[in-house]
């Protein structure tokens, strides 16, 4: 991972330096006595979310939860039962209660994998996709116009064809972990989140040695207000057609990656 200053020009003065990320592999795939176990973990009302939904996406949303549940139990001392997991009024997963600012997290899967960023320093947002056959350049020119501005449509149009789809799923989950870190619904908002014109790319290794990454400054439109909610962002090369990014409220981060299993074994310290 690229080692980077404290501090970063232009970077808002009302947010910190640094935090400390940890990120955490995460398999949704689970046999059918690990579900079962998964799912005496949740809440009734995650339960019966779960149960509305196709048997498939039903299956990845217990076994998330549930390995979300098991993780945070760790980390709290608590069982998986016992965590007092909520959702804010936009419906992101929060802890509530005397724990509510003992960690911030939040959860990203696609397909069959996820990642959980997690922290004690401040909101955090995590956005992962991996690539699909259909997301090619006409699936890529119809997209873009949903998730960009003006002035970065203009700059994506300059792009070679066969970078397109990547540029795109670039900026999809560099503006979902935008949002996610400030907690709030995306509605029609992704082209009032303008990113940089580069972002940072932070090469990552499992289970490795912490390795610090700058962030580029991203502002926010609160939704009906005239305030600013303000950002530091990077991307995560994760390879083999994964794309995902991070922000929080930082001008660098110092992350630390974890396979879920060690990190329920031995903690995040």
């Amino acid at each position: 991972m690229t080692a980077s200053p404290q501090s970063r020009p232009g970077l808002p003065e009302s947010i910190t330096t640094a935090c400390e990320v940890s990120l955490i592999w995460l398999s949704l795939t689970a046999t059918d006595d690990e579900c079962q176990q998964l799912a005496a973990f949740l809440a009734a009302e995650e339960q019966e979310r779960a149960g509305r939904r196709l048997p498939d996406v039903r299956r990845r949303a217990v076994v998330s939860r549930g390995r979300l549940r098991q993780l945070l139990g760790r980390l709290l001392a608590l069982p998986p039962q016992a965590v007092p997991l909520a959702t804010n009024p936009h419906g992101k997963p929060v802890l509530s209660g005397r724990h509510a600012d003992a960690i911030a997290f939040n959860l990203s899967h696609s397909g069959d994998e996820g990642l959980i960023a997690v922290t004690r320093q401040g909101p955090v947002g995590i956005d992962l996709e991996i690539s699909k056959p259909t997301q090619d350049a006409a699936w890529a020119r119809l997209m873009a116009k949903t998730i960009f501005a003006a002035a970065e449509l203009a700059r994506w149009q300059t792009l070679p064809e066969h970078q397109t789809a990547a540029a795109v799923l670039d900026a999809w989950v560099a503006k979902e972990a935008v949002f996610k870190a400030a907690g709030t619904g995306i509605g029609d908002r992704l082209r009032q989140c303008l990113l940089p014109r580069e972002l940072p790319r932070a090469g990552l290794l499992h289970d490795g040695a912490p390795g610090c990454c700058g962030l580029v400054p991203v502002e926010l439109p609160s939704a009906g207000s005239a305030s600013r909610q303000r950002f530091g962002l990077t991307l995560l090369d994760l390879g083999c057609g994964r794309h995902a990014a991070l922000a929080c409220q930082a001008a660098s981060v110092t992350l630390t990656v974890r396979s879920f299993a060690a990190a329920v074994r031995e903690g995040l310290s």
